[in-house]
């Protein structure tokens, strides 16, 4: 894949977000979409662009094209409203919120989604919001620890997703992701190519960069955490790396690990042939100039059960809580190989 082809790709996966903010918004409420030019003209991209980011919500059963009409919310029907917060949408939450989109709709119900910027105070303020606006349950993804706490005052019924597993006293119902496993996962897979010396890097994360570290058992060789990363951090670590004679690197996240897949490639290493690189998230792993093997959470089952388990709650407030585990997959792709003897 071309770099070209790989920012249209991007800015036909950010435009579907956009689109799929202004549904769950009922920014469309009669349920037509404007047209492809309308929203070519309103986003200031191309047709192509918009086409294929509407392409995307068809793949997700969101929209329907009907020849000569138009494009078409699908399951546009009035239900049960039920409020969903998360930190982003354009980065990770995106397929939870397809999920979640899916499951309601099956149901008939109807979602108002809104997105806080990993900002406390916009959180609390999207809480107050989503409750104002009357729904009858809730499902989100708190930034950090008050966020937890803040809830535990609200009557309304509560679904976390991808929070709850890194505090084993939570009383709160969730569905999150197992990092812990698929850093063992990805430990599996580099150990079977023989590798034995294995880096490991993360950014800041208080929620997911715990988990992998205690997945990551007797890994030899372990990098300091960071915060974000820049193009001279991933040159200092492939020396890290280079001192260490690693033949491998399991990176949180995408952008780390492409990072620092280009700065081996600049030096002449060859991937996967002189070091095998392993991402962790699978947003957009598969665009690295060498794609990337990558553990790839189950986001769309994360956002269905989340579904479930608040329907079951609505339906019988007295049942016993449930907490939902969900070990991610391994996509393997060009960027692991064979340790080279």
């Amino acid at each position: 894949m071309s770099a070209s082809e790989a920012v249209r790709g991007q800015k036909a996966r950010h435009l579907a977000a956009e689109l799929r903010r202004g549904i769950a918004e009922l920014r469309w409420p009669g349920g037509k979409l404007p047209t492809e030019q309308q929203l070519a003209g309103e986003q200031g991209v191309s047709l192509n662009t918009v086409r294929r980011a509407v392409d995307l919500l068809v793949q997700d059963g969101l929209v329907y094209r009907r020849q000569g009409s138009g494009m078409y919310i699908a399951n546009n029907e009035t239900g049960p409203l039920i409020g969903v917060a998360v930190p982003s949408m354009t980065y990770y939450y995106p397929r939870i919120i397809v999920g979640i989109e899916r499951e309601l709709a099956k149901q008939g119900a109807q979602m108002l989604l809104r997105s806080t910027e990993w900002d406390s105070a916009e959180e609390r303020l999207a809480v107050d919001g989503l409750i104002g606006a009357g729904v009858a349950g809730l499902i989100l993804a708190p930034d950090g620890p008050s966020g937890l706490a803040e809830l535990e005052d609200l009557e309304l019924p509560i679904v976390l997703v991808e929070r709850g597993l890194e505090d084993p006293a939570t009383l709160h119902e969730f569905v999150g992701t197992n990092h812990a496993a698929g850093a063992r996962a990805a430990l599996k897979h580099l150990r079977g190519l023989g590798h034995t010396r294995i880096a490991y890097l993360e950014r800041s994360s208080p929620h997911t960069a715990p988990q992998l570290r205690a997945g990551l058992g007797d890994v030899p060789v372990l990098m300091e955490s960071r915060d974000r990363w820049t193009t001279a951090g991933a040159d200092e670590f492939l020396d890290e790396v280079l001192r260490q004679k690693a033949t491998a690197v399991l990176c949180f996240a995408d952008r780390e690990a492409t990072l620092l897949l280009n700065a081996a490639l600049a030096r002449g290493i060859e991937v996967p042939g002189e070091l095998s690189v392993i991402s962790y998230d699978d947003e957009v792993a598969d665009l690295s100039e060498v794609p990337l093997t990558a553990v790839s959470p189950a986001k769309l089952e994360v956002g269905r059960t989340a579904v479930e388990l608040l329907r079951a709650r609505l339906a019988d407030p007295e049942a016993p809580r449930r907490q939902v585990s969900l070990v991610p997959q391994l996509v393997v792709r060009e960027s692991t190989g064979p340790v080279r003897r």
